[in-house]
């Protein structure tokens, strides 16, 4: 009966870490986008997101490209990085590789870099155009 406890407790504890990335990281990141002047468009891989300033979701498993643009201001483009999270080395070191599987194939397994993007806009340079005499 104790036998029977035992290994009871121990297939438990191995089901709850895995894919423990998938529990506690989820496939998705919230990231913090601020500009200075506010209103800034913002664009990430391409697709409008809205206005600054926000908080946005993005999905982990992937690297981003997020683009200001404001007129009158210099377009500022950045990127944000996965990086491969402390959560997932849990399955690693508990032995659990289908849970390891599930949170390379969900993206899981990754944080972005940097979690809060605050930039501040430089205006657009003025040329104006020399008249030959």
């Amino acid at each position: 009966m104790r036998r029977l406890l035992i290994i009871t407790i121990i297939i438990s504890l191995a089901l709850s870490f895995s894919a423990c990335s998938t529990v506690l990281n989820t496939t998705t990141q919230e990231i913090g986008l601020k500009t200075t002047p506010t209103n800034a468009k913002i664009t990430i891989d391409g697709k409008k997101f809205g206005m600054s300033p926000q908080q946005i979701n993005v999905d982990r498993g992937s690297n981003h490209v997020i683009k200001f643009e404001l007129e009158g201001y210099e377009t500022y483009e950045t990127q944000i990085t996965r990086k491969i999270s402390f959560w997932f080395w849990g399955n690693a070191l508990n032995g659990f590789i289908p849970g390891m599987l599930v949170d390379m194939f969900t993206g899981s397994m990754y944080n972005l870099l940097p979690e809060k993007i605050e930039v501040e806009l430089v205006p657009a340079k003025v040329v104006v155009p020399v008249k030959k005499r």
